[in-house]
Order: C-alpha cells, then sequence, then structure tokens
C-alpha cells in the first residue's frame, strides 16, 4: 500500500498509508491532506487511485504542482519515490509497503481564509535546484512510443503518439480524425505518462470500446489493444526506439 511523506524544510511532518481511491490537498480543512500555509490553494491537487496507479493532477493551483521538479499540466502517473512540490511543502509518494503511519492531523478548525500568497520565483527556483540535487539513478533507455494503426480500410495511415495529450473525434482541429455522423467533435483524448498511455472517453453517440469493452471514463492502454470508435478501427501498439 503506498504511502506519503509530507515535509517542510527539510523536516518530515508527516507519513500515511494511502487508504483512499481519492486524496485532495489544500488549504481548507475539509481536505484529505489540509495544509495550513499562504503557498497552497484551498484546494490544490489531487491524487487519484486509476486500476493500480495512482494520478497527481493540479486543481487549477496558484503556484502549481510540480513533480520531480517539472510543472505539471495535466494528469501524472507516480512511481515509487516521486518527489511532489506543493507550495512551499514536499510530498514524497512511496509505493512500497512498509511500517504503517497515523494519518496526518487535519486543520484544527476552519481555515482557508485570504487569498493564495503567490510564491517568489527565486524561492521557488531554490526548492526546485534542492529536489535536482537528488541522487539519481542511471538514466532509462528511451520511452517506447505509442501508435494507432487503422484497420477499418479507410487509411493506411499510423500515428505515433509523441505528444502527451492527443485529441480524437470529428473535428477539423483534432489530432487523429475521426469523420462519422455520430462521432463526437472530441470523441477521446489520450493522455502520455511516465508509465503508459491512457485513453479517456470524451462524448458523442459513437461509444468507445477497447478490446470489446465500453469505455465510459479512462483506461490504460496496453500493447495490442483493440480500439473501436463508430466505424473506425485501430489498434494500439508499441514501437522500442533505439537510443
Amino acid at each position: 500500500m503506498p504511502r506519503l511523506i509530507l515535509k517542510f524544510n527539510d523536516q518530515v511532518i508527516s507519513e500515511f498509508f494511502v487508504k483512499e481511491d481519492r486524496i485532495t490537498i489544500g488549504r481548507h480543512s475539509d481536505n484529505t491532506i489540509a495544509i495550513d500555509h499562504f503557498a497552497i490553494s484551498r484546494y490544490h491537487a489531487r491524487i487519484d487511485k486509476v486500476g493500480n496507479d495512482y494520478v497527481v493532477s493540479d486543481l487549477q493551483s496558484t503556484n502549481g504542482v510540480f513533480v520531480n521538479s517539472e510543472k505539471i499540466t495535466s494528469p501524472r502517473i507516480l512511481a515509487n519515490d516521486d518527489v511532489i512540490l506543493i507550495g512551499k511543502h514536499i510530498i514524497t509518494f512511496v509505493s512500497t509497503e512498509g511500517e504503517e503511519f497515523p494519518s496526518p492531523r487535519k486543520t484544527e478548525g476552519p481555515f482557508d481564509g485570504g487569498e493564495t500568497m503567490a510564491l517568489d520565483r527565486d524561492y521557488e527556483k531554490d526548492l526546485l535546484a534542492k529536489i535536482k540535487e537528488k541522487p539519481s539513478a542511471p538514466p532509462p533507455p528511451p520511452e517506447p512510443v505509442g501508435t494507432l494503426g487503422f484497420l477499418d480500410g479507410t487509411s493506411l495511415r499510423e500515428v505515433e503518439l509523441t505528444r502527451n495529450r492527443m485529441t480524437m473525434g470529428n473535428a477539423e482541429g483534432s489530432d487523429i480524425r475521426l469523420p462519422g455522423l455520430f462521432i463526437g467533435s472530441t470523441a477521446a483524448v489520450i493522455t502520455r505518462n511516465p508509465r503508459g498511455y491512457m485513453i479517456t472517453f470524451v462524448g458523442g453517440l459513437s461509444k468507445l470500446r477497447v478490446n470489446g469493452e465500453i469505455v465510459k471514463d479512462t483506461v490504460r492502454l496496453k500493447d495490442m489493444d483493440l480500439i473501436k470508435i463508430g466505424p473506425h478501427k485501430l489498434q494500439f501498439y508499441i514501437i522500442h526506439k533505439e537510443p
């Protein structure tokens, strides 16, 4: 069972197991982890359990959410020992099992007064630099690239999913254009995270199916998965590129 280690000024404030499918972090006292600090937005970030993964999202906070010194702009799957920076606080995600720690104390009484204080950028850079100083493992091999191949006979082209977010739908501006009367302007979105690709159904009368199963929310894509939206059939597969 994963746990979160909350630190401030290199001092551990609390550690606890992640027992819930959704954890909110923010200044307001009704968050799962309430942090009484004006650099924290009232509702700053959220960690959701998606299948066997845990995904962190920025809830449009003032100072943003950083994972391993990189500011996230879309939900990010967490890996063991990932370092999350929220305001001036650091949260380490530990996915290995260990001794159970008590849940952190929530702020006593309702605390959400005042506006969120924007961090001084020099101070923020210093914090990020300290995170980067953490000893790192040897660089991993190049990440494999997901590819969609069309199987419906209407096209022979392939699409490499090289961006972190790609849209599929009937709109002319879609990254992957899928013509069809009942296909939504944005029918689905494929997002790329450090540990793989996820597809999310957005809308339209045509259902999204992965390996014949209807997808109403988000699922993780695996090599050779079959995707169907309306009359369009596609296959997702992984290409391993040379370093």
